[in-house]
Protein backbone atom coordinates (compact mmCIF):
# COMPACT_ATOMS: atom_id res chain seq x y z
CA UNK A 1 0.00 0.00 0.00
CA UNK A 2 1.47 3.62 -1.09
CA UNK A 3 1.73 6.06 1.51
CA UNK A 4 -1.40 8.10 -0.06
CA UNK A 5 -3.57 5.01 -0.14
CA UNK A 6 -2.56 4.30 3.35
CA UNK A 7 -3.45 8.07 4.38
CA UNK A 8 -6.46 7.57 2.80
CA UNK A 9 -7.51 4.65 4.71
CA UNK A 10 -6.79 5.93 8.02
CA UNK A 11 -8.74 8.61 7.17
CA UNK A 12 -11.78 7.06 6.42
CA UNK A 13 -11.24 4.47 9.44
CA UNK A 14 -11.25 8.06 11.37
CA UNK A 15 -14.34 9.54 9.94
CA UNK A 16 -16.31 5.39 10.67
CA UNK A 17 -15.05 5.56 14.18
CA UNK A 18 -16.43 9.72 13.90
CA UNK A 19 -19.83 8.45 12.43
CA UNK A 20 -20.27 5.98 15.57
CA UNK A 21 -20.77 8.79 18.12
CA UNK A 22 -22.66 11.06 15.63
CA UNK A 23 -25.74 10.33 16.56
CA UNK A 24 -24.87 11.88 20.14
CA UNK A 25 -22.39 14.23 19.48
CA UNK A 26 -24.81 16.70 18.01
CA UNK A 27 -26.14 17.13 22.04
CA UNK A 28 -22.87 17.01 23.73
CA UNK A 29 -22.19 20.92 23.13
CA UNK A 30 -20.94 21.61 26.83
CA UNK A 31 -19.92 25.39 26.98
CA UNK A 32 -20.21 25.82 23.36
CA UNK A 33 -20.55 28.86 21.74
CA UNK A 34 -21.02 29.90 18.08
CA UNK A 35 -17.69 31.51 17.10
CA UNK A 36 -18.03 32.03 13.85
CA UNK A 37 -20.30 34.56 11.32
CA UNK A 38 -22.40 32.23 9.43
CA UNK A 39 -21.42 31.28 5.86
CA UNK A 40 -24.56 30.57 4.02
CA UNK A 41 -26.22 33.11 1.76
CA UNK A 42 -28.98 34.25 4.10
CA UNK A 43 -27.71 34.57 7.67
CA UNK A 44 -30.61 34.55 9.14
CA UNK A 45 -31.82 31.54 7.32
CA UNK A 46 -29.46 29.29 9.50
CA UNK A 47 -30.69 30.64 13.19
CA UNK A 48 -33.43 28.64 14.05
CA UNK A 49 -31.60 25.23 12.30
CA UNK A 50 -29.02 26.18 14.89
CA UNK A 51 -31.17 27.25 18.01
CA UNK A 52 -32.83 23.35 17.41
CA UNK A 53 -29.64 21.93 17.99
CA UNK A 54 -28.44 23.88 20.83
CA UNK A 55 -31.51 23.61 22.45
CA UNK A 56 -31.15 20.19 22.08
CA UNK A 57 -27.68 20.31 23.45
CA UNK A 58 -29.08 22.25 26.60
CA UNK A 59 -31.54 19.12 27.43
CA UNK A 60 -29.24 16.47 26.32
CA UNK A 61 -26.57 18.31 29.13
CA UNK A 62 -29.25 17.88 31.78
CA UNK A 63 -29.56 14.02 31.50
CA UNK A 64 -25.91 13.55 31.27
CA UNK A 65 -25.61 15.92 34.45
CA UNK A 66 -27.93 13.51 36.39
CA UNK A 67 -25.14 11.10 37.39
CA UNK A 68 -26.94 9.32 40.05
CA UNK A 69 -29.53 7.70 37.57
CA UNK A 70 -28.73 4.69 35.86
CA UNK A 71 -26.58 4.60 32.28
CA UNK A 72 -29.38 2.83 30.68
CA UNK A 73 -31.88 4.95 32.21
CA UNK A 74 -29.67 8.72 30.51
CA UNK A 75 -29.72 6.58 27.07
CA UNK A 76 -33.64 6.34 27.23
CA UNK A 77 -33.99 10.03 28.06
CA UNK A 78 -30.99 10.92 25.36
CA UNK A 79 -32.97 8.69 23.22
CA UNK A 80 -36.30 10.13 23.09
CA UNK A 81 -34.79 13.78 22.67
CA UNK A 82 -33.16 12.09 19.53
CA UNK A 83 -36.03 10.64 18.12
CA UNK A 84 -37.59 14.54 18.32
CA UNK A 85 -34.65 15.86 16.54
CA UNK A 86 -33.92 13.31 13.82
CA UNK A 87 -36.38 12.83 11.13
CA UNK A 88 -36.05 9.48 10.26
CA UNK A 89 -38.60 8.83 7.79
CA UNK A 90 -36.54 11.17 5.38
CA UNK A 91 -33.37 9.56 6.84
CA UNK A 92 -34.67 6.41 5.51
CA UNK A 93 -35.83 7.70 1.96
CA UNK A 94 -32.57 8.79 1.27
CA UNK A 95 -30.63 5.66 2.19
CA UNK A 96 -32.80 3.29 0.38
CA UNK A 97 -32.60 6.14 -2.83
CA UNK A 98 -34.80 4.38 -5.77
CA UNK A 99 -35.40 1.56 -3.71
CA UNK A 100 -37.87 3.50 -1.20
CA UNK A 101 -40.44 3.73 -4.30
CA UNK A 102 -40.13 -0.07 -4.33
CA UNK A 103 -41.51 -0.73 -0.93
CA UNK A 104 -45.18 -1.45 0.14
CA UNK A 105 -46.89 1.30 2.72
CA UNK A 106 -46.55 -1.30 5.09
CA UNK A 107 -42.70 -1.98 4.49
CA UNK A 108 -41.86 1.53 4.38
CA UNK A 109 -43.46 2.13 8.12
CA UNK A 110 -41.54 -0.94 9.25
CA UNK A 111 -38.34 0.16 7.57
CA UNK A 112 -38.46 3.21 9.43
CA UNK A 113 -38.82 1.52 12.33
CA UNK A 114 -36.23 -0.63 12.13
CA UNK A 115 -33.87 1.83 10.76
CA UNK A 116 -34.85 4.03 13.88
CA UNK A 117 -34.15 1.28 16.82
CA UNK A 118 -30.68 0.26 14.75
CA UNK A 119 -29.28 3.61 15.00
CA UNK A 120 -30.50 4.04 18.50
CA UNK A 121 -28.70 0.64 19.46
CA UNK A 122 -25.66 1.53 17.55
CA UNK A 123 -25.00 5.18 18.82
CA UNK A 124 -27.17 5.67 22.06
CA UNK A 125 -25.21 3.20 23.99
CA UNK A 126 -21.73 4.95 23.20
CA UNK A 127 -23.64 7.91 25.03
CA UNK A 128 -20.79 7.95 28.14
CA UNK A 129 -17.91 7.88 25.62
CA UNK A 130 -18.29 11.82 24.93
CA UNK A 131 -19.72 13.27 27.80
CA UNK A 132 -16.55 15.31 28.10
CA UNK A 133 -16.52 16.43 24.70
CA UNK A 134 -17.36 19.89 23.66
CA UNK A 135 -18.67 21.54 20.33
CA UNK A 136 -18.53 25.19 18.74
CA UNK A 137 -20.45 26.28 16.05
CA UNK A 138 -18.12 27.67 13.17
CA UNK A 139 -20.94 28.45 10.47
CA UNK A 140 -23.73 27.51 8.29
CA UNK A 141 -24.56 26.61 4.39
CA UNK A 142 -27.66 26.99 2.79
CA UNK A 143 -28.35 23.43 0.69
CA UNK A 144 -30.40 22.06 -2.34
CA UNK A 145 -34.14 21.73 -1.33
CA UNK A 146 -33.49 24.54 1.20
CA UNK A 147 -31.86 22.64 3.50
CA UNK A 148 -29.27 24.05 6.21
CA UNK A 149 -25.99 22.66 7.24
CA UNK A 150 -24.68 23.79 10.63
CA UNK A 151 -21.17 23.48 10.70
CA UNK A 152 -19.35 22.53 14.14
CA UNK A 153 -15.80 21.40 15.24
CA UNK A 154 -14.71 19.20 18.12
CA UNK A 155 -12.84 20.59 20.89
CA UNK A 156 -11.04 18.52 23.08
CA UNK A 157 -11.21 15.09 23.77
CA UNK A 158 -9.87 11.93 21.05
CA UNK A 159 -11.83 13.71 18.47
CA UNK A 160 -10.33 17.20 19.32
CA UNK A 161 -10.38 19.02 15.72
CA UNK A 162 -12.62 17.09 13.73
CA UNK A 163 -15.37 18.95 11.46
CA UNK A 164 -19.21 17.68 11.89
CA UNK A 165 -21.86 19.62 9.55
CA UNK A 166 -25.18 18.70 10.32
CA UNK A 167 -27.57 18.92 7.54
CA UNK A 168 -31.22 19.98 8.84
CA UNK A 169 -34.95 20.04 6.88
CA UNK A 170 -37.13 21.84 7.41
CA UNK A 171 -40.77 20.31 7.44
CA UNK A 172 -44.33 21.05 8.55
CA UNK A 173 -42.34 24.02 10.37
CA UNK A 174 -40.41 21.74 12.32
CA UNK A 175 -36.47 21.99 11.24
CA UNK A 176 -34.62 18.31 11.60
CA UNK A 177 -31.38 16.64 11.18
CA UNK A 178 -31.92 14.64 8.02
CA UNK A 179 -28.25 13.99 7.78
CA UNK A 180 -24.82 14.22 9.60
CA UNK A 181 -21.10 14.64 7.54
CA UNK A 182 -18.44 14.18 9.52
CA UNK A 183 -14.79 14.88 8.36
CA UNK A 184 -16.59 14.42 4.63
CA UNK A 185 -18.26 11.14 5.19
CA UNK A 186 -21.95 11.07 5.65
CA UNK A 187 -23.71 8.98 7.59
CA UNK A 188 -26.84 8.55 4.83
CA UNK A 189 -24.18 8.18 2.43
CA UNK A 190 -22.14 5.23 4.57
CA UNK A 191 -25.65 3.52 5.03
CA UNK A 192 -26.92 3.69 1.86
CA UNK A 193 -23.66 1.88 0.22
CA UNK A 194 -24.15 -0.72 2.55
CA UNK A 195 -28.29 -1.66 2.30
CA UNK A 196 -27.80 -1.18 -1.64
CA UNK A 197 -25.39 -4.00 -1.41
CA UNK A 198 -27.61 -6.18 0.45
CA UNK A 199 -30.50 -4.97 -1.62
CA UNK A 200 -28.76 -5.73 -4.67
CA UNK A 201 -28.22 -9.74 -3.24
CA UNK A 202 -31.43 -9.86 -1.74
CA UNK A 203 -34.60 -8.23 -1.11
CA UNK A 204 -35.94 -5.72 1.62
CA UNK A 205 -37.61 -8.49 3.61
CA UNK A 206 -33.48 -9.80 4.19
CA UNK A 207 -32.39 -5.86 4.79
CA UNK A 208 -35.41 -5.98 7.45
CA UNK A 209 -33.91 -9.04 8.67
CA UNK A 210 -30.82 -7.77 9.48
CA UNK A 211 -31.83 -4.19 10.92
CA UNK A 212 -33.92 -6.36 13.43
CA UNK A 213 -30.48 -8.32 14.65
CA UNK A 214 -29.37 -6.24 17.53
CA UNK A 215 -25.43 -7.49 16.11
CA UNK A 216 -25.87 -5.59 12.99
CA UNK A 217 -23.09 -2.88 12.69
CA UNK A 218 -22.65 -0.19 9.75
CA UNK A 219 -19.35 -1.24 7.49
CA UNK A 220 -16.09 0.14 9.59
CA UNK A 221 -18.04 0.29 12.90
CA UNK A 222 -15.39 -1.28 15.67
Amino acid sequence: MTTKQSRKSNAARTGYRLIVGSFVLVFVAIGATATATSAAEDPDLAVEPQKVIEDAAERIIAVLNQKDQPAEQRVQDIEKIAYEIFDFTTMSKLVLARNWRKLSKEQKGEFVREFKRSLARTYGTRLDRYDQEQVEFVGSQIEPRGDVSIKTRMVGGQYGGAELSYRLRKRQDRWRIIDVVIEGISLVSNYRSQFSEILNRGSIDDLLEKLRDKQFKVVGDK
